[in-house]
């Protein structure tokens, strides 16, 4: 019964504003999973008609005339509302919402909330992955998104957030801008893919949606990331290397309430090897308590030996530092993280 794909299963990602509509156009042309749809929403029609490969909304077109917010958060917040009945029948039917969002401006940091507003009404999981500013891009735009992302952490299941100063540290600073960007994307397509391939493919050991429901509904702090394992006997170095995305802050999950751990592997896993990664699992976890859910998944397909998917909810609250500079973990330790793809470190500016 391996990778068997189920059909109750529909995943709906969604761009709000141009750096979501964004990245989605770029995810969508890197995705061939059925059970997966892709969508843009913005108050700006210009930026709808560069989402050339799925469905896209406009929203607030009575307020904003389709010209955009602003960069005025509340702005957006109307326009949301107003599209309201327009969000409700693109929501419908999905069982997770993935929203991906530019922080700091109008659209992404206004509406997303409404988004989540409307998705929770509805008894669907959400879940963010947001962008922060640059800080030359000034003190105001910091404040819209840190606001942004407080009231975003408090409504979503689970966020993952990325930030745009980490691309200088994590990459190589002749990569082009918009390379640099494509990368972030692809960061957020790996979580995503994993998300898919565990929900939609029925494994050895298997995570179903309810487990998966169960696991996003723990109050707390959240960390989720990829791992890859070039064989058998990285496969704790994948888990490690999981939370440790250089353009993510350093995530910790002592005292998370509930883990997924989702492998998926080319060929079989040795037992000794599996044991070992759930037993580092167990250690950075450090808590007895802690609902651990795994599953194992074989894909024959997978270019390396295998991937390790972690999402761990209800970590203890700590203070948020918006400040992330002193948390970019340096690239020697990243190296089992996703690779620089290698179109990126090659073409740099190239692509511009």
């Amino acid at each position: 019964m391996e990778n068997v794909q189920t059909s109750q299963i529909n995943i709906h990602v969604i761009g709000v504003g141009g750096c979501g509509g964004n990245a989605v156009t770029n995810m969508a042309s890197l995705c061939s999973h059925e059970r997966i749809r892709f969508s843009s929403i913005n108050t700006d029609i210009a930026a709808l008609h560069r989402c050339h490969n799925h469905e896209v909304v406009l929203i607030g077109e009575g307020t904003t005339k389709g010209f955009g917010a602003g960069a005025d958060p509340e702005v957006a917040r109307r326009a949301a509302s107003q599209s309201e009945a327009a969000l409700q029948v693109l929501i419908e039917g999905a069982d997770l919402i993935i929203i991906v969002a530019g922080l700091g401006g109008g659209t992404g940091s206004g509406a997303s909330p409404v988004l989540i507003d409307l998705a929770k009404e509805n008894e669907i999981d959400v879940m963010c992955f947001v962008t922060l500013p640059f800080k030359t891009e000034g003190g105001l735009r910091v404040d819209i998104a840190e606001h942004a992302l407080a009231e975003i952490r408090s409504k979503a299941n689970a966020t993952l957030v990325m930030s745009n100063d980490s691309l200088i540290s994590a990459l190589d600073e002749t990569v082009g801008l918009l390379s640099a960007f494509r990368h972030c994307d692809a960061q957020i397509h790996s979580i995503v893919e994993a998300i898919i391939v565990m929900l939609t493919n029925t494994g050895y050991i298997n995570v179903d949606i309810n487990d998966f429901s169960h696991i996003l509904s723990l109050e707390g702090d959240t960390a989720l990331g990829v791992g890859i394992a070039e064989d058998d006997s990285s496969l704790s170095s994948a888990l490690k290397h999981a939370l440790e995305n250089p353009l993510v802050d350093k995530q910790n999950i002592m005292g998370a309430q509930g883990v997924i751990a989702q492998l998926t592997c080319r060929e079989e896993p040795s037992l000794a090897m599996y044991e070992e990664m759930l037993a580092t699992l167990q250690l950075l976890v450090d808590g007895p308590q802690t609902l651990i859910i795994t599953g194992v998944t074989l894909s024959p397909e997978l270019p390396h030996f295998g991937e390790v998917l972690i999402i761990a909810t209800g970590v203890p609250v700590e203070k948020q530092q918006f400040d992330q500079e002193k948390n970019v973990i340096p690239m020697k330790h990243a190296s089992g993280y996703l690779e620089i793809p290698t179109y990126l470190r090659l073409r740099g500016k190239e692509l511009l």
